[in-house]
């Protein structure tokens, strides 16, 4: 039974129905690789086809040219010119550190020459409590043998409570024979490089807790509201004056200096 090859037009048999002779067989198996290696050389060129032309190439049909990647720009391509800068060249930083403030020198009687350091910190004079019951300057006498100016401003804050230092300091007076004053406290401060001093009055009897020359710090606890001296009930006096002695209103200053 006979065949048609698909490619060759050759003939093939499925069975030996007419055994060929050996030279029939030798030329037909001659002309089945001429056949076939036709067959590879056809297959070969269709793919070298296929791997060269871009794949737009073999599936577009809108027949419109497509750019190649190898055509030159239309244009000059954009380019940026950067001028030339003169850079300073890095060397090392040079820092001024500022040096602190000099101390101030004060004399403490009994001690001698101490220095006080420059300081910023201030502070009321009770931790919770800055109100004033009575203010600096003229006033109606409190009572008989006070006085109608008051130098100093006044706490109320009851009997007993601790009082604390305005700010760092050394204590230049410390005393219980303080007459109108009674018990008082005053501590000399080197605030912002001037000398002020900060006195304390009317303390509890006995309870003056630091010395004459002692350094203190701010809100350090010097003794305890009274009413010795001359008052009228428990209560801080506080005094405040420079280096000439003359008192000033010590709420203003605190408002201005507290912090």
């Amino acid at each position: 039974m006979l065949r048609d090859a698909s490619v060759t037009g050759a003939k093939w048999f499925e069975g030996p129905e007419h055994p060929l002779s050996a030279e029939a067989y030798r030329a037909r198996k001659a002309r089945l690789r001429t056949a076939t290696s036709g067959l590879g050389f056809l297959f070969v060129g269709a793919l070298a086809v296929s791997t060269t032309l871009p794949a737009a190439a073999l599936t577009s049909n809108d027949g419109q040219a497509h750019a190649s990647v190898y055509d030159e720009p239309a244009e000059d391509p954009q380019t940026i010119v950067v001028g030339a800068a003169e850079l300073e060249p890095v060397r090392p930083g040079s820092y001024d550190v500022e040096a602190a403030p000099p101390p101030l020198y004060t004399s403490v009687a009994g001690v001698g020459v101490t220095a006080l350091a420059d300081v910023d910190k201030v502070v009321w004079p009770f931790a919770n409590y800055s109100k004033v019951s009575d203010g600096f300057g003229y006033r109606v006498a409190p009572c008989a043998g006070c006085s109608t100016y008051h130098d100093g401003i006044d706490f109320n804050p009851g009997a007993g409570t601790a009082i604390g230092s305005i700010s760092d300091g050394v204590v230049i007076t410390a005393t219980a024979a303080g007459g109108g004053l009674g018990n008082y406290v005053e501590v000399q401060h080197n605030i912002g490089g001037r000398l002020v001093t900060s006195l304390y009055a009317h303390m509890q009897s006995g309870s003056i807790s630091v010395s004459v020359g002692q350094k203190v710090t701010a809100g350090q606890t010097l003794g305890r509201v009274g009413s010795t001296g001359q008052s009228t009930g428990p209560h801080l006096h506080l005094e405040m004056y420079y280096t000439d002695g003359v008192r000033f209103d010590g709420y203003a200053w605190l408002l201005s200096h507290v912090n």
